[in-house]
């Protein structure tokens, strides 16, 4: 059965008599009525969407990117991350406030320099000792006709900072769920119809599901990217910079497109939790940019102000520009 949340609106006809009576013919009309609806959806050119389809129970936490504009976008997503002991982050760090998650160390993936496989799901720089407690699972795990289905955002407007925030995911903006969706693993499918919830007042079109683009290898860090062939350094996947933290998608994305997964869950450590006395919380803060072509710029600012080295950055941008730029 397809899933929905749709209210049906029932339009009912009454029927006209006809009737013989004295010989003479009686009509009477009861009321004919016929309905026409058209309808249609002006996207913004340009338009980008973090979607988190986060599980608290099954650790499931889905994270990827939706370009729901007109124009191909330029995008990149990185994580901050907390583990509180007792109240109290285990990363001893003076200007971490376990409130502002904007403050939280960024998420740097190991290892510090293998140029081979994929990016390790352990951690390196300050958050190392949280990998005693949580594993990350990067890239999707499904591939060609069975990767994954997503709900496409109803959130049309280019400029909300709103993510698409699904089972007990938490918006920042919104302080709360903003997406239908229970959060669990391949929860969406083939066929499935949704709208948006009504808290968020979203555009009130019905959306059907869609599948997310089918990633050309996991995602892997800078080193292991600057160790492929140039040829194929531009593609549909994830680059880490360890610089920096910052992933990006190793392409344009499409208008209607969605990245592959990112991240497909965090995983706790039983073993250690279990051995842990006291009240323990592990938070992962999910932040994503997009651009166009002619605002990219808008990243390295972004970085500048931050003291952030946008070299990695810079140089996976520019092999995804020089690809798509026309031969003089």
């Amino acid at each position: 059965m397809k899933k929905r949340t749709k209210n049906l609106i029932k339009i009912g006809g009454l029927a006209s008599a006809l009737a013989l009576i004295g010989g003479t013919f009686a009509f009477t009309s009861f009321g004919q009525r016929v309905l026409n609806i058209t309808e249609g959806t002006n996207r913004p050119e340009h338009g980008g969407r973090v979607h988190d389809y986060f599980d608290d129970e099954s650790g499931n936490k889905d994270v990827f990117a939706e370009n729901f504009g007109t124009d191909e976008i330029l995008t990149r997503v990185k994580f901050t991350e907390l583990f509180t002991k007792n109240g109290v982050s285990i990363v001893d760090d003076a200007d971490i406030d376990i409130n502002d998650p904007e403050t939280w160390p960024t998420w740097i993936p190991g290892p510090a320099g293998s140029p081979t496989g994929s990016a390790a799901e352990t951690r390196i720089g300050a958050n190392e000792p949280i990998n005693t407690y949580f594993h990350l699972a990067l890239g999707q795990a499904t591939h060609g006709d069975d990767r994954p289905w997503f709900m496409p955002t109803f959130n049309l407007d280019p400029v909300s900072m709103m993510t698409a925030a699904a089972g007990t995911a938490f918006d920042m903006e919104h302080e709360g769920v903003t997406h239908p969706g229970e959060g669990t693993d391949g929860y969406w499918g083939s066929g499935d119809l949704s709208f948006a919830l009504p808290v968020t007042g979203d555009s009130p079109e019905e959306h059907a599901t869609r599948q997310v683009l089918d990633q050309d290898r996991a995602p892997v860090t800078y080193l292991q990217w600057l160790a492929l062939n140039a040829d194929d350094r531009v593609g549909n996947f994830w680059v880490i910079d360890q610089e920096t933290g910052w992933a990006y998608w190793a392409d344009f994305l499409a208008g209607g497109a969605a990245t592959s997964f990112l991240l497909d869950s965090k995983l706790p450590q039983t073993t250690a939790l279990e051995g842990f006395e006291g009240d323990w919380s592990y938070q992962l803060h999910v932040i994503g940019q997009f651009a166009s072509e002619g605002d990219v710029a808008d990243f390295w600012e972004d970085d500048n102000e931050g003291d952030l080295d946008t070299t990695n950055g810079e140089a996976i941008i520019d092999a995804i520009l020089a690809v798509h730029t026309p031969a003089p």
